[in-house]
C-alpha cells in the first residue's frame, strides 16, 4: 500500500509559528486540530488506528469486534472488545466521526475496501471472507498480490512444442547452433496467424509493421529457418503465439462452464492456453536475447507481456512489461535515434505502449513503475510512416509470403483506424494521469483550506428532481460557484473548481475525436460511423447477450471500441468518485450539487461496453483484462451500497441521473464478469468470496 507523504520541516516550522502566535485559548484548539491532521498523515498504513481489532474471531466464527460506544464522552471511543458471541455490533446508519477524516485519493480500486463506510458494512454483514480485512489494513496492496500468487505457482507448462528438424543454413559462421525448420508449421498457418495478430492485438498496440514484418523477417525464416539469439525467430514465433490466441480466442469452444454458462476465455484450457506450443519454442529462445537493449528486445518483451495476459497471468505480464519499460529507456537515452524514419517511428510506438501498459498496472495494482512515464516530453507521438508509404505502394501492388497478393493490406490497416485509437489512448491516458494527480494534490491542499466552500449550494438541499444523467453532467461543467457553505471539522470535500475543470477537459478530448471514433452518451452501444457515406448498421454492436454464437469483427472493431469508449467513462468515474465518499461518510454536508455529482459517478459505471457482448465472450483478447477485473471489484461494492446506504440510496431515487434498472443490469454483468475470471485470477477469486454472500448469490456447485 502507499504510504502517505509525510509533512517537510518547513511545513511543520509554518504550523508550529502560526500556532505560536495565537491566544492560549485558540492555542490549544489548534493543537488538537494539528495532532489530528499530523496523526491522520502519519498512518497510512493503518487509516483506522483509532478502530483496535482483535486477531482472534468469536466463538461462532465471527469477525472481530468494534466497540462503536465509549463511556464519559460524547464522542465515539474506539477499544478493543473481547471476543463474544455478539462480537460484530449491530448495522448503524451512524458513521463513527472519528472517522471523519480528509478523504485520500486512493486510487487503486481494491482499497475502495479501505473506505470506513464500506469497510463496516462489510464487517457488520457477517461475511466470513471479511476476516481478512484486517490482513488488508496491515499489509495494503502486498496482501493482494499474494493472492495473485498464489493463484499461479508454476509457469506455464513446457511440454508443449513443436516437433523440429536442423537444417544447414549460416549460423555456424556466427558460433551458434544449427538453425531449426518447423514442420507441422506450414506456410498456411504462418499467414493465418499472422493475419490474426495484425488484425487483433497490432489494432490494439500497433507495434510491428505487418509489410516490414512478413517480406522481411518471415521470409527470411522461411528461407533460413529459425535459429537461438536470433531476434527474428522469437519475434514470429510470439507473432505466430498470439495470432493462434486471436483464432482458438474468438471462435473455438470455452476453456470450461461456469455456473452453467460458457467461459469466456475460449480455445484450449485454463492451464494450457491456445498456442503454447509456439510461445514455448519461443520462450526457449529468448533467454539468448533477453538482455539486449533493442527495439526488437522491447517488442519481444511487450508481445510476452500480451501473450500472459491473454492467459490471466498477470504478475508474468508485469514483469515482462518492466523488462521492455528498462529495455526501451537504454535504448532511447544511449541510442541515436532519428524519429523522422520508419525505425524511429517505431520505437515511439512501442515506447507509449510501455507507458500505457506501466499505468494500468501502477493504478490499478498499486505496483511500482520504471521511471518511464519521465520520457514522455522527450518522445514524439508515433507517425505512422509506414502505414503511409504502404498506401502509396499499393498502387504497384505486392506480394505475401504464399504468393497471393497484397494489394490494398495498407488501405486496409487504414480503414481499421488502428492509429486514430492509439493515438487516443495516448491522449486519454495522460488526461487520466492528470485527473489522478490533480485531484490528488488539490485534495492534500484542502486540509489547510478547503476548495469546496463557496463552490455549492447550502448542505442539506434535497437533490432537484428534474436532472438526468446527461443534464446533470452539463449542469455541473456550466455551474459557477455560488455562497459559502458551511464546513465540518477538518474535512473539505471533493475539490469541485479542479473536478469542474477536469470534466470540461474530457469532454473536449472526446469532442476532438476523429469522425470514425466518435460517440455520445446516448449511443454508446452503437457501431461507430466509420465511413460518413455508409449508414450504421441496425443492430447494435454492445449489449448485454448476443447468443451463443461467437462474433468476430474485423480489425477486433467491437474490443477497441469498447477499449476506448470504457476507458473514458473510467475517466469520468474517477473524477466523480470522491462524491461518493462524501455522500458515504458525510451526508449530511450533501448540497444539491454534490447529490448531483454522486449520481454521475454511479451513472458513469453503467454498463461498460468491455463488460458486455462481444468483449466478454473473448476475454483473451480484452487488453490489460486485470485492470477491468480490478475496477470492477470496487463498482460492485458501491452499487451495492445504492441499496443498502440511505443516502446513496436517496440519491439514486430523487436525482432521476441513473435508474435502477441500469444499476441492476451493471450488478450483472460484473458478477459475470467476475464469476468467471475468478478461475484464473487471485484477486478475484477472493474478492468473490465477499461479493457473493454480499449479493446473496447461491454457491456454485
Amino acid at each position: 500500500m502507499s504510504s502517505l507523504t509525510h509533512p517537510d520541516a518547513t511545513l511543520r516550522r509554518e504550523r508550529a509559528a502560526i500556532a505560536a502566535q495565537a491566544c492560549q485559548i485558540c492555542r490549544n484548539r489548534k493543537d488538537k486540530t494539528m495532532v489530528h491532521i499530523l496523526d491522520a498523515l502519519n498512518r497510512l498504513e493503518n487509516k483506522f488506528d483509532n478502530l483496535s481489532m482483535t486477531s482472534g474471531g468469536s466463538p461462532d466464527g465471527s469477525t472481530p469486534s468494534i466497540r462503536t460506544r465509549g463511556t464519559g464522552s460524547s464522542s465515539m471511543s474506539m477499544t478493543t472488545s473481547k471476543p463474544s458471541q455478539n462480537a460484530i455490533p449491530p448495522p448503524t446508519s451512524e458513521y463513527p466521526p472519528t472517522f471523519r477524516k480528509p478523504y485520500q485519493h486512493l486510487t487503486v480500486p481494491h482499497k475502495i475496501i479501505l473506505w470506513p463506510g464500506i469497510y463496516i458494512h462489510l464487517l457488520n454483514s457477517g461475511i466470513p471472507a471479511a476476516s481478512d480485512l484486517q490482513y488488508v489494513l496491515e499489509e495494503g496492496t502486498h496482501w493482494f498480490i499474494r493472492r495473485e500468487m498464489a493463484k499461479h505457482p508454476e509457469p506455464l507448462p513446457s511440454k508443449l512444442g513443436l516437433p523440429c528438424f536442423a537444417i544447414n543454413a549460416g549460423p555456424h559462421e556466427h558460433g551458434r547452433a544449427a538453425n531449426v525448420a518447423f514442420p507441422t508449421l506450414t506456410i498456411q498457418q504462418i499467414q493465418e496467424y499472422s493475419d490474426a495478430y495484425f488484425n487483433t492485438f497490432n489494432v490494439l498496440y500497433p507495434l510491428l509493421n505487418r509489410e516490414a514484418f512478413m517480406n522481411g523477417i518471415v521470409s527470411r525464416l522461411l528461407r533460413e529457418g529459425y535459429g537461438d539469439g536470433d531476434t527474428g525467430s522469437v519475434l514470429a514465433l510470439m507473432v505466430f503465439a498470439l495470432g493462434k490466441v486471436a483464432v482458438e480466442g474468438v471462435l473455438h469452444r470455452p476453456a470450461s462452464v461456469v455456473n452453467g454458462q460458457p467461459s469466456g476465455f475460449r480455445g484450449g484450457t485454463i492451464e494450457e492456453p491456445p498456442g503454447l506450443e509456439l510461445f514455448n519454442e519461443a520462450r526457449r529462445r529468448h533467454g539468448f536475447v533477453m538482455t539486449q537493449c533493442t527495439l526488437e528486445n522491447v517488442q519481444i518483451n511487450l508481445l510476452q507481456a500480451t501473450y500472459y495476459e491473454a492467459t490471466a497471468r498477470h504478475l508474468d505480464f508485469w514483469r515482462s512489461t518492466v523488462s521492455a519499460s528498462m529495455a526501451c529507456q537504454v535504448l532511447i537515452r544511449c541510442q541515436p535515434i532519428d524519429w523522422s524514419t520508419a525505425e524511429g517511428d517505431l520505437v515511439k510506438r512501442a515506447y507509449w505502449t510501455c507507458v500505457l501498459s506501466e499505468d494500468l498496472y501502477h493504478l490499478d495494482l498499486d505496483l511500482p513503475q520504471t521511471g518511464i512515464h519521465t520520457m514522455e516530453d522527450e518522445v514524439p507521438m508515433p507517425y505512422f510512416q509506414q502505414v503511409r508509404e504502404q498506401q502509396e505502394e499499393d498502387q504497384t501492388g505486392g506480394s505475401s509470403i504464399s504468393g497471393s497478393s497484397t494489394v490494398g493490406a495498407g488501405a486496409n490497416e487504414e480503414r481499421s483506424h488502428f492509429q486514430y485509437h492509439f493515438l487516443a489512448m495516448i491522449a486519454l491516458r495522460r488526461l487520466i494521469a492528470r485527473i489522478h494527480n490533480v485531484i490528488h494534490e488539490c485534495e492534500r491542499a484542502m486540509q489547510s483550506e478547503p476548495l469546496w466552500q463557496g463552490l455549492g449550494s447550502s448542505p442539506n438541499q434535497e437533490p432537484e428532481d428534474s436532472t438526468t444523467g446527461t443534464l446533470a453532467h452539463q449542469k455541473l461543467t456550466a455551474s459557477t460557484p455560488q455562497a459559502a457553505g458551511e464546513s465540518f471539522d477538518d474535512y473539505g470535500g471533493p475539490p469541485v473548481a479542479v473536478i469542474r475543470e477536469m470534466v470540461r477537459q474530457l469532454d473536449s478530448w472526446r469532442a476532438l475525436l476523429p469522425r470514425p471514433l466518435q460517440w455520445t452518451d446516448n449511443d454508446k452501444f452503437d457501431f461507430p460511423a466509420t465511413d460518413p457515406l455508409m449508414r450504421r448498421p441496425n443492430e447494435l454492436l454492445f449489449s448485454v447477450d448476443q447468443g451463443p454464437i461467437p462474433i468476430g469483427h474485423r480489425y477486433n472493431l467491437d474490443v477497441v471500441t469498447a477499449q476506448l469508449r470504457t476507458r473514458f467513462y473510467y475517466a469520468r468515474f474517477m473524477m466523480y468518485r470522491p462524491f461518493v465518499y462524501k455522500a458515504l461518510h458525510f451526508p449530511e454536508l450533501m448540497t444539491a450539487d454534490d447529490c448531483n455529482c454522486c449520481a454521475l459517478a454511479i451513472k458513469s459505471v453503467c454498463l461498460w461496453p468491455l463488460a458486455m457482448a462481444p468483449p466478454k465472450n473473448k476475454k483473451r483478447l480484452v487488453p490489460h483484462m486485470f485492470a477491468w477485473t480490478q475496477s470492477f471489484i470496487g463498482i460492485l461494492l458501491i452499487l451495492r451500497l445504492t441499496t443498502a446506504n440511505e443516502c446513496l440510496s436517496r440519491i439514486i431515487d430523487k436525482t432521476n441521473v441513473v435508474g435502477r434498472q441500469e444499476i441492476e443490469s451493471t450488478t450483472e454483468i460484473m458478477l459475470d464478469w467476475m464469476r468467471d475470471v475468478k478461475q484464473v485470477d487471485g484477486i478475484a477469486e477472493w474478492s468473490w468470496g465477499i461479493l457473493e454472500p454480499l449479493y446473496g448469490l447461491q454457491p456454485e456447485q
